[in-house]
């Protein structure tokens, strides 16, 4: 399966929502004290911290059990907070901007946006087991959607007379060619998936039984997991039986709910957009071929090879309207710099609480970069 990267315009929409159920990361502290006021907007603790315990869990600070109270982690609570900040800060700039001009959100826009993601994440069982698996809170994560959305429709209105014109990316094409649009080998295929994860297996069982035992859940696991690999082995059975027939059982039976629609194609990739032991087996395959069951980290898969094509430069005209959207969210994302730039500028910030002014956390963290090890330049004979 391709590794996506999810781009967030301006802000984090996690971030700004603040979506954890809490966890007392830092030292305690009156949760609802104000801390930074954007004119008439207040920033609370309970904001600062809920913020800075999604991030938290949302990273590998978690999983290593990183104590940002130990003395010995400041220099990293210090980044942490001088991120944060900005992004709470940028949250109440986007608001006040959205307010101007007239810009809400009604609960069926929130709904569809939901739904969305449930179809992206392959129904809402498993955005539902996602959210727990990450301590996210529903309410929380409702008004992070809400937030999202207000922040692309800004965008929308303060960008609406971007428009990039064919000659603008013939241009950009041109210089850019040798460097951006040279590409290696690449595989275009179908597949079916039955997931297998067991990360997404123990929060789905967890979810639905909070006291289950280790010894419970790990043989729980196990089981569907063989369950997942007989499944997997007797749809490759059909495909063997009658190859025609792949995009009928991918539609009907993948658990990749994005490819599925589409029967099980992936289009066009390249070795490192999947995960390794998918790509060893696609690029091993001739155009027709059908692969044996593979195990991934996201479950079982049956691979069928459509089409190659040799490493070479990306025509143009195959390009053209990919670098179009791409310079036309440049300038968008320009445009909006700009916008929260002025409009921080014009805002009156307050830092109620000396510990949280931007322009203090700046000079500590210009402090403990002087305090970092600094690599030698080394220059080629």
């Amino acid at each position: 399966m391709k590794k996506f990267t999810v781009g967030m315009l301006t802000i984090s929409l996690a971030l700004l929502a603040g979506c954890s159920k809490g966890f007392n990361l830092t030292e305690e502290k009156d949760a609802s004290k104000p801390i930074i006021k954007v004119n008439e907007s207040v920033i609370t603790q309970k904001s600062f911290d809920d913020a800075l315990e999604t991030v938290y869990n949302s990273s590998a600070l978690a999983s290593r059990n990183i104590n940002l109270k130990d003395p010995k982690n400041k220099p990293l609570y210090t980044l942490l907070k001088g991120r944060i900040v900005n992004e709470l800060i940028v949250k109440e700039l986007v608001l006040l901007e959205a307010k101007k001009r007239k810009i809400d959100v009604n609960q069926k826009e929130i709904d569809e946006q939901i739904d969305e993601l449930s179809k992206k994440m392959g129904g809402k069982a498993k955005l539902e087991a996602a959210l727990t698996l990450n301590n996210v809170d529903k309410g929380a994560f409702v008004k992070s959607v809400k937030m999202d959305i207000i922040t692309k429709k800004l965008v929308d209105n303060v960008t609406a007379k971007t428009e990039i014109t064919d000659s603008a990316a013939k241009d950009f094409y041109e210089n850019n060619k040798t460097t951006k649009f040279t590409l290696p080998d690449m595989v275009n295929a179908q597949h079916i998936l039955i997931g297998a994860s067991e990360s997404d297996i123990k929060a789905k069982l967890q979810s639905e039984n909070a006291n289950i035992s280790e010894a419970e859940l790990n043989k729980k696991v196990q089981q569907e997991v063989n369950n997942a690999k007989v499944k997997a082995e007797g749809l490759l059975a059909q495909v063997k039986a009658d190859p025609t027939k792949f995009a009928e059982l991918a539609k009907a039976s993948s658990d990749d709910a994005s490819s599925a629609e589409k029967g099980g194609d992936l289009g066009y990739f390249k070795k490192d957009d999947m995960v390794p032991e998918f790509s060893k087996t696609a690029f091993t395959l001739a155009p027709g071929q059908v692969s044996e069951v593979i195990k991934t980290n996201f479950g079982y898969h049956i691979i069928k090879v459509s089409d190659r094509k040799k490493a070479g430069i990306v025509p143009f005209v195959e390009i053209k309207e990919e670098i179009k959207k791409y310079l036309a969210n440049e300038q968008k994302k320009d445009v909006m710099e700009k916008l929260l730039r002025d409009a921080r500028s014009s805002a009156k910030i307050s830092y109620l609480d000396n510990e949280y002014n931007l322009d203090e956390i700046q000079k500590q963290v210009e402090e403990i970069q002087k305090k970092l090890p600094q690599k030698e330049d080394k220059v080629k004979k």
